[in-house]
């Protein structure tokens, strides 16, 4: 009997816990699926709208200066202005993330367009986060700083629980407000003009223009109402928990995506349910398993949920949202080389070979920085062949390089458990670097398993969650992995008279990579799967009527690209000695698309020096304007005002980069609007309904 009540408080107590963290969660998913509603594309931006609203949220607190010793009426009003503040500060995000990522490239026939708008911006979103003003931050990635800004208890926490069951304040309240905003926003789309105009808009858009509706203020409507849900839902957060950080934003994305598949992408009501739904299952893994399981969890939920049921489990009926959003789509990013592009690529390969005399003639000593940037080149050229070749968007693609410097550390390096076990000449770094690659191949291949059943946007999100799912797993494995602390004493290749140690050689190693990976991709594009990777990507259905096998085709180009990502992140291994889950975070996903993306208009020789462009302001432009600010701040006595590292603005940098290479080619893509009607939306006006007709 004993037994059985503990075991009920226990339930009650986890479903508790769960439901406070589900409110939060599910706020953003009615706010995701609205947006989503309105523009028929994802919006990657979602959960950093959420983290810079937190941010802005906790420093607006502080500003306040209100303490626990603040009288309660005073902590209260604190606490619905910064909700207040955190709904306008949300619609404003997410208002210019419409503006900027999908009304200009509306009319475009590549779908995945605002999608990488999306994620340039979720980019610049995250800069501006970490940049906000805050206390000592702690390190994130790669001497990047994320802010941990704290709130004071606004809402003290008085028990109210029973029997043993923990039930504060705080979760009444965070439970009251996301009802009643829900509920709130329930009634605006059931009884409200602006209700109307969305639902008509997300059921049939041409019909609802031709009764006269306005799709681009009913698109603006939708972001600004998902927006000002996200900073409510921030506000709530940042005052439940007593903090703000920037590492919640891809997490909370993708957490907010996941419940908006599971109710059916498009459907408020479902998106709310699943919402709580997963903070109960979030609540029972955290508690079964551990806290750091639960993120992953989540994301194969996603996986599984985007692969065998797109439209949601709580969703029913043909002709769904989600079948439209799984819908073919072009990348825009050129694939195959041009008439003359062979040559280029020999003149690149002469002045890579020729760059090491021209450094110590020039005294540069830069040949240990350049070796990172042929390795990017590498990688830039294998994502390529998924990216420009096949027409899928991996937002992952920094899991294989992790995969690669993984296994050829586990197989190589002298503090790896694995090495005990495996005979001398198993243990050599020359044999390590293939099978990194056939290793990392093979999770393309079932990394792309999903790419048989979605498409677009989908698989988009599918290999984010593997990008996501990859650095996890390896930080929670210590036995093998040694966890966040990484692996040490990883050899490196021998090649010619060098020690591996030695700059030279990392450089040779690294052109001599390159350029076959460069060659190969060469001769893929013009032989025959380079055909049929551009048929599928062109056209699916015609190119499976003219004999082209599209799943095959799919799943070749995913592990291909995978291997060449495996490759390079052995060599990488190698060259560095030791390799961290941090090294292989969302950043160098982004880094690598931005390249290919820069440079993919121009073919292969152009990813080559698109990624040579990111190389080189991320080795070496970076650390030449921080020592320009530095000694002119020290010159003109405002060393204070001048002494912050731009390496932190690589987010906005790299944000900034990839929105504005898709900007023209997405801006040639689209049908160009008569004059007239691109001054309607500008002033929210609309055309005269006829005589007779109504208008929502």
């Amino acid at each position: 009997m004993f037994c059985h009540d503990a075991c009920g408080t226990l339930v009650l107590q986890l479903l508790l816990y769960g439901l406070a963290n589900g409110a939060v969660i599910a706020l953003n998913a009615v706010g995701f699926t609205l947006a989503y509603a309105a523009a028929r594309q994802i919006n990657l931006a979602h959960g950093n709208v959420f983290v810079l609203t937190s941010v802005v949220v906790a420093a607006l607190a502080r500003l306040l200066g209100v303490t626990a010793a603040t009288p309660l009426g005073e902590r209260i009003g604190a606490l619905l202005l910064l909700c207040l503040v955190g709904a306008l500060c949300g619609a404003l995000l997410n208002g210019l993330v419409e503006r900027l990522a999908f009304r200009p490239f509306r009319g475009s026939r590549d779908r995945l367009v605002p999608l990488i708008a999306t994620v340039a911006l979720s980019m610049v979103l995250l800069g501006l986060a970490v940049h906000w003003p805050r206390p000592p931050a702690r390190p994130y990635h790669q001497g990047v700083d994320l802010p941990m800004l704290a709130l004071p208890d606004l809402i003290p926490a008085v028990e109210l629980g029973w029997g043993g069951v923990s039930f504060t304040t705080k979760d009444a309240m965070v439970l009251l407000l996301s009802a009643l905003v829900t509920a709130g926003v329930a009634a605006l789309l059931a009884r409200t003009r602006v209700g109307r105009l969305l639902r008509a808009i997300s059921q049939d858009g041409e019909l609802a223009a031709l009764c006269g509706a306005n799709p681009d203020r009913a698109q603006l409507l939708a972001f600004a109402l998902a927006g000002a849900l996200a900073g409510f839902g921030a506000a709530i957060f940042s005052a439940y928990y007593g903090l703000a950080s920037s590492d919640y934003g891809l997490r909370s994305g993708l957490a907010t995506i996941t419940a908006a598949v599971l109710g059916g992408v498009g459907d408020p009501r479902g998106a709310l349910l699943s919402g709580l739904a997963i903070g109960v299952f979030s609540s029972l893994s955290d508690y079964l398993l551990t806290a750091h399981w639960t993120p992953v969890l989540v994301l194969i939920l996603l996986i599984l949920l985007l692969a065998l049921a797109p439209t949601g489990l709580l969703r029913s009926g043909a002709g769904s949202e989600g079948e439209d959003l799984a819908s073919s789509a072009q990348v825009a990013v050129a694939g195959g080389s041009r008439a003359g592009s062979r040559w280029l690529l020999v003149g690149l390969g002469a002045l890579g070979a020729a760059y090491p005399l021209l450094d110590a003639l020039l005294g540069w000593h830069r040949l240990y920085s350049a070796a990172p940037a042929l390795l990017l080149v590498t990688l830039a050229v294998g994502l390529s062949v998924v990216v420009g070749f096949a027409g899928l968007l991996d937002l992952g693609y920094a899991a294989f390089f992790a995969i690669g410097g993984y296994t050829a550390a586990l197989l190589t390096a002298s503090g790896s458990r694995l090495v005990e076990l495996l005979p001398a000449l198993a243990r050599e770094p020359w044999l390590a670097i293939p099978l990194a690659g056939v290793m990392a191949a093979g999770f393309g291949v079932l990394f792309g398993l999903p790419s048989l059943r979605t498409r677009g946007e989908y698989l988009a999100i599918v290999t984010l969650a593997f990008g996501e799912i990859v650095p996890t797993v390896i930080r929670q494995t210590p036995d093998w992995t040694n966890g966040p602390r990484g692996i040490s004493g990883i050899p490196g290749l021998h090649l010619g008279p060098w020690a591996p140690s030695s700059p030279l050689h990392a450089y040779l190693v690294a052109l001599a990579l390159a350029i076959v990976a460069c060659l190969v991709a060469a001769r893929l594009a013009e032989a025959r799967i380079g055909r049929a990777w551009a048929a599928v990507r062109d056209d699916e259905i015609a190119a499976s009527a003219a004999g082209v096998n599209p799943p095959r085709a799919k799943l070749l180009a995913f592990a291909i690209g995978a291997g060449y990502a495996g490759v390079a992140g052995a060599i990488y291994a190698g060259m560095v000695s030791h390799i961290e889950p941090e090294q292989f975070d969302f950043t160098l996903s982004i880094m690598v698309l931005a390249a290919v993306v820069i440079g993919g208009r121009w073919g292969l020789p152009g990813v080559v020096l698109g990624a040579l462009a990111v190389a080189g302001y991320d080795r070496l432009l970076v650390s030449a304007l921080n020592g320009a600010l530095h000694s002119l701040g020290a010159t003109l006595g405002l060393a204070g005002l001048l002494a912050a590292d731009l390496r932190e603005d690589n987010f906005l940098v790299f944000g900034l980069a990839l929105y504005l290479a898709i900007l023209p080619r997405a801006r040639r893509g689209a049908a160009a609007p008569r004059p007239l009607a691109r001054l309607l939306p500008r002033w929210g006006l609309r055309p005269s309904p006829a005589p007779g007709q109504r208008t929502l």
